[in-house]
């Protein structure tokens, strides 16, 4: 990544207006994932001090969009399976840099945490777009670009996390997550999909058998599917025929 300024607006206006105003302009993070892209941003706006890393617990969960990844696994008001579905990206030092915030906004495929969004059915704010679910800007985008406030969602009854990895600092070859009666699959590695109403009384195989996995340098379809069918059995084992958080 190379960048040719960084700009400390002092408003969320002024951040949005040089964002859209700019083609190459993007929102810092925490920019760990943007030092990993090869391109060339004409600026990178830091909004670190207008954003919230505020986590707040109730019936509906809100999380700022600059919370670290690491305060969101150490924090265990939250959801077994958000703590679980940051656990082992990269190393400590990481997860205390990268933000949620960067996370969901980049849409990577392989993120962990996405796909536990994506099963949480999680609300995503944004300053201009408004309220989006995260299913559908997981899917679709946005139309332009636009600053990510916040993300909330309705804390479930039992929540889990699983994923493999070859190694502990690489990104899942696949990963999965388990909201209520919910099951989303992502690194496929494809964008996450879900499935609602699961029934888990049945097999991995029975499961997952409409689930569309895919080939990449890292391993084939085939692979995806059986290790998909490995970490499911794993899961539904450790929910021990109920839904607990």
């Amino acid at each position: 990544m190379k960048a040719d300024r960084i700009v400390k607006p002092s408003s969320l206006e002024q951040a949005y207006e040089i964002l859209i105003s700019e083609k190459s302009a993007t929102i810092l993070g925490g920019g760990l994932f943007l030092r990993l892209q090869k391109k060339h941003f004409t600026t990178l706006i830091d909004c670190s001090h207008l954003l919230s890393s505020e986590i707040l617990i109730g019936d509906v969960i809100s999380i700022g969009s600059m919370t670290s990844l690491r305060d969101i696994e150490t924090n265990l008001s939250l959801p077994k399976g958000l703590n679980q579905s940051v656990k082992q990206i990269s190393g400590v030092g990481v997860r205390n840099l990268a933000t949620i915030g960067g996370s969901v906004y980049g849409r990577y495929p392989f993120s962990d945490i996405n796909t536990m969004l994506v099963a949480l059915d999680a609300t995503l704010t944004f300053f201009n777009s408004g309220k989006i679910s995260m299913r559908k800007y997981n899917e679709e985008g946005l139309k332009e670009k636009d600053i990510l406030l916040e993300i909330s969602f309705r804390a479930p009854q039992f929540s889990a996390s699983a994923f493999y990895k070859k190694v502990y600092t690489d990104f899942s070859l696949i990963n999965l997550s388990v909201s209520n009666n919910t099951l989303a699959i992502g690194a496929r590695p494809m964008r996450p999909i879900y499935l609602e109403h699961v029934d888990f009384s049945k097999s991995p195989k029975e499961i997952l058998s409409e689930v569309e996995f895919g080939s990449d340098f890292k391993g084939s379809k085939e692979y995806r599917r059986a290790l998909c069918e490995a970490r499911l059995e794993d899961l539904i084992y450790t929910m021990g025929g109920h839904h607990e958080n």
